[in-house]
């Protein structure tokens, strides 16, 4: 029998938005071509930093006030799929990577220009890419399924059927805010604990997200063999978080403890996969990737 530690989970989040998409009007006044930043009249909160939204003009026009610069033909069209930095006073920078974006620092900023005129837009939410949070110090997702009594006043014994299942759960993490470019554990792709106590704060976006909370992750598992390394037991769900408390103690690191329900359907996936090719004779062929990308096969003895 394995003993499973905890070390080997890990938790990736998506960014979830089913909301109609956020309209408003950029004036030529708005946009500073020389600090690359727009603004536009919107609720505070509704977007972060970090966000990946698509932008574009409704009116059909141009969206003339960002480079041709910012887009991989380098040439301006009516819509584009950016990943935002939102300043302290709601102002915009556009980046085209998440990390850049987290970063807000002039690398990898898309170029900025004066429009010429007020260019009404709508600004869509649309986070696709898993991020994995990092600082986890636990986390626990309870599933329950609903009993539904059908005893009726003749019955001998007590008659009940199965009900709807729902999830609820935990996650506690130390609390950091920004990535710093000499922590090294820290990777690319990394999403930050101030953003689950910033999801719970946006108003018309809401809280929701999508997780994937790995039970058993790839790499060694104690008590297994080489062909283990790939193994992996994760809950996929969607949810919304309820509740952000953070704990302040002077000689200990501050945490954050997030609570969330589920909203829909919950999978408990699994996946067996292996390096290696079973031959017709029984023996294996094991595969790697050289430096080029290729696979070369090597003969197991």
């Amino acid at each position: 029998m394995a003993v499973l530690l905890g070390e080997i989970g890990k938790v990736e989040l998506r960014r979830t938005s089913a909301d109609e998409p956020i309209t408003g009007t950029v004036k030529q006044s708005d946009v500073n071509p020389s600090k690359d930043r727009f603004s536009f009249d919107y609720p505070t909160g509704l977007l972060i930093t970090g966000d990946q939204a698509e932008i574009k003009t409704t009116d059909g026009s141009l969206l003339s006030f960002v480079a041709a610069s910012g887009w991989p033909t380098a040439q301006v069209y009516r819509d584009g799929i950016f990943y935002l930095y939102v300043d302290e006073i709601g102002a915009i920078r556009l980046y085209s990577t998440f990390d850049e974006a987290i970063a807000g620092e002039t690398t990898g900023r898309i170029d900025l220009v004066d429009p010429g005129r007020d260019v009404p837009i709508s600004v869509q939410v649309r986070n696709s890419n898993e991020r994995m949070l990092g600082q986890v110090r636990s986390y626990e997702l309870n599933t329950e399924r609903d009993v539904i009594d059908a005893t009726a006043l003749s019955d001998e014994f007590k008659r009940s059927y199965s009900g709807l299942i729902s999830g609820s759960g935990r996650l506690v993490c130390f609390f950091d805010y920004e990535r710093r470019s000499d922590d090294s554990s820290l990777q690319s792709g990394v999403e930050m604990p101030i953003y689950l106590n910033q999801l719970i704060l946006r108003t018309r976006t809401g809280s929701e997200l999508w997780a994937k909370l790995t039970l058993v992750g790839r790499g060694r598992k104690p008590g297994g063999t080489v062909d283990d390394f790939d193994d992996e037991v994760w809950y996929e769900f969607t949810g919304r978080i309820t509740n952000v408390g953070m704990s302040f103690i002077p000689d200990e690191p501050i945490e954050a403890t997030v609570d969330f329900v589920t909203t829909g359907e919950i999978k408990l996936r699994t996946r067996y996969t292996t390096n290696y090719l079973l031959q017709e004779q029984g023996d294996r062929i094991r595969l790697e990737a050289n430096q080029s990308g290729y696979l070369e096969l090597e003969q197991q003895d």
